[in-house]
């Protein structure tokens, strides 16, 4: 049984530990309330590293995400790991993964060693500290009455929890690194894992941000257990989607969004104080994500590492209303039906590259008057006019009515305003232009300019594709999506060096 003591001193200047505080005391979950957490006062727990990992009825993946953990070189070298699971069920689907999440308290029961047993800080749901293999483990049980998750939360709460929990340790100093990293139960990660975060650095750029989460590569992977015909129905599927995802980040770098990332739970470590400034995790059913990374891209740099990828397996899922299983499952419909996937015309990312490439000029037109900033920037996507639109005119007008609904040249002249340099301006622009505004813009231009194209058609389509440096990107980053394009696509162009 570890020991009571004094909780460790932070190391955070004060301001910033203001900024921790006030999120804890006001914005965190209840399991990391600042004055209760038990595990604050414990002499011997202290930690190097951290992750996170919510799991719903993930008994059968989640004892082999923790194996990949234990096998990290961190552990190997005796740094200790300490792994945050939130198991959780929802109020709406209780019974579903009911038996499910009593295997996995079985599990933990039956292979773990407890540390500390029981303990419910502020009568918040059951927690348990455990020692499995080389790593120790602690449960927050919110699978049960009276603490299921409620219908309207899902996963962003679940993440929420974790990650305000190692917060609140990493605060208290009892954990070393301030990098929160979260994972998933299908997630194989990689020897490296931990030591990448630790080693991303500051660019040389003056202007540049410290990083505020970094994003690993991924790669999906067959799934042993799963039946070999389940993997063949669905790793085509599969297949097309990841290809989907991989595109659409592809085309959103050559346009140069800020925002060119792949949005993906498992895939992620975070800075905390960078956490405690935008206020955690949504509390969101799905796409929880996506909108964290929207708010992490605000206040810090967002990193895409390379080197060895955090595998996922194949699996069906449908704990989420849309993400990797959901989509997996789509796709298979179509492929069923004799249909083809579709995706976003590749033309699209040529106009977010031509509108942000505008915008970038506007702010260096400061010089001309308000009407010819305007005349000059419409001027500039007019050769983005898709070949059915029947007159230059209608296309100017349909820009005109586009920019009146975004208010653009309000919030250009405010970016411009706020600021005192052209530096400022655009970053005070990409804050307001961020990534869900840059997904309406391209969901508005499929719908009313470009449409889409089955899947193989972009990605041959695709003068992004051509770009040497994104080739090289994804052969860094997916050697097996590679291998799974070469067998599907007749023509190697898009491949070659």
């Amino acid at each position: 049984m570890m020991e009571t003591g004094q909780v460790s001193v932070p190391l955070y200047e004060p301001r910033d530990q203001r900024t921790i505080d006030k999120y804890l005391s006001q914005y965190s979950e209840p399991e990391a309330r600042l004055q209760s957490l038990v595990l604050a006062q414990l002499a011997d727990a202290n930690w190097d590293y951290v992750v996170t990992i919510p799991a719903c009825g993930e008994d059968e993946f989640l004892p082999g995400a923790l194996d990949s953990i234990n096998k990290c070189k961190v552990v190997r070298n005796n740094n200790r790991v300490l792994c945050i699971i939130v198991l959780n069920g929802n109020e709406a689907r209780e019974a579903e993964f009911k038996l499910s999440n009593q295997k996995m308290r079985d599990w933990f029961s039956n292979c773990c060693t407890p540390v500390i047993d029981v303990f419910n800080p502020d009568d918040s749901c059951p927690q348990s500290l455990l020692a499995w293999q080389d790593i120790e483990i602690l449960i927050i049980d919110r699978s049960q009455e009276p603490w299921l998750i409620p219908a309207d939360q899902g996963v962003g709460l679940v993440r929420k929890i974790g990650a305000d929990i190692a917060l609140f340790l990493i605060a208290a100093g009892k954990i070393t690194c301030p990098w929160i990293h979260a994972t998933d139960a299908d997630a194989r990660v990689p020897d490296d894992y931990f030591l990448r975060a630790t080693e991303t650095r500051i660019g040389i750029d003056g202007n540049s941000l410290p990083p505020s989460c970094v994003i690993y590569p991924y790669r999906h992977i067959p799934d042993p257990n799963m039946e070999q015909q389940d993997h063949q129905r669905y790793w085509s599927a599969l297949t097309d989607y990841e290809l989907w995802l991989r595109y659409y980040v592809a085309g959103l770098e050559w346009a140069g969004s800020s925002y060119a990332y792949p949005s993906i739970g498992s895939l992620l470590a975070f800075d905390a104080l960078a956490y405690a400034r935008i206020r955690g995790f949504p509390k969101r059913m799905a796409g929880e994500d996506f909108y964290f990374q929207n708010k992490l891209a605000k206040v810090g740099a967002m990193t895409t590492l390379y080197g060895h990828p955090v595998k996922l397996l194949t699996r069906i899922s449908t704990r989420v209303p849309f993400g990797t299983g959901q989509g997996t499952i789509a796709i298979d419909e179509l492929n069923s039906n004799g249909q083809r996937y579709t995706v976003y015309n590749p033309l699209v990312f040529s106009f977010v590259r031509g509108f942000l490439n505008a915008v970038r000029n506007w702010f260096q037109d400061a010089g001309l008057n308000e009407q010819e900033r305007e005349k000059k920037f419409i001027a500039v996507l007019e050769e983005y006019r898709p070949q059915q639109k029947e007159s230059s005119e209608g296309y100017r007008l349909w820009l005109e009515k586009l920019f009146a609904e975004l208010h653009l040249f309000k919030n250009l002249y405010a970016a411009e305003k706020r600021s005192k340099s052209l530096h400022g301006a655009n970053r005070q622009f990409d804050d307001w232009f961020d990534g869900f505004r840059t997904l309406k813009l391209i969901h508005r231009l499929r719908d009313d300019l470009y449409g889409s194209l089955p899947l193989i058609e972009a990605l041959q389509a695709s003068s992004f594709l051509q770009w040497p440096g994104q080739r090289e990107n994804f052969q860094n980053s997916r050697e097996g999506w590679l291998q799974s394009l070469r067998s599907r696509v007749a023509s190697e162009k898009i491949l070659q060096n």
